[in-house]
């Protein structure tokens, strides 16, 4: 995987959960953005990453999977993609 791929697929998910156009979602974009942004869309984004990346988040590292830095950051950490 390369990380053109992972950010693709990152920005897929994340506009698809928060219902918003794709173009809208890339660095510098907070979930917090999303109108009607809510807990459960964030527990089904982790849900759908950990599904589509083949990875498990921790209790502790979900509430930090808040925007789409902070989340390619940690796939790109657990995955090794450079």
């Amino acid at each position: 995987m390369t990380r053109e791929s992972l950010e693709a697929g990152v920005r897929e998910l994340l506009a698809q959960v928060a219902q918003t156009d794709p173009s809208a979602v890339g660095p510098g974009f907070q979930c917090s953005e999303a109108p009607g942004w809510s807990s459960l869309q964030h527990l089904m984004l982790v849900s759908q990453l950990e599904s589509r990346f083949g990875v498990t988040f921790t209790n502790q590292e979900i509430p930090g999977l808040s925007s789409y830095d902070a989340i390619v950051a940690a796939l790109v950490g657990r995955l090794g993609v450079t």
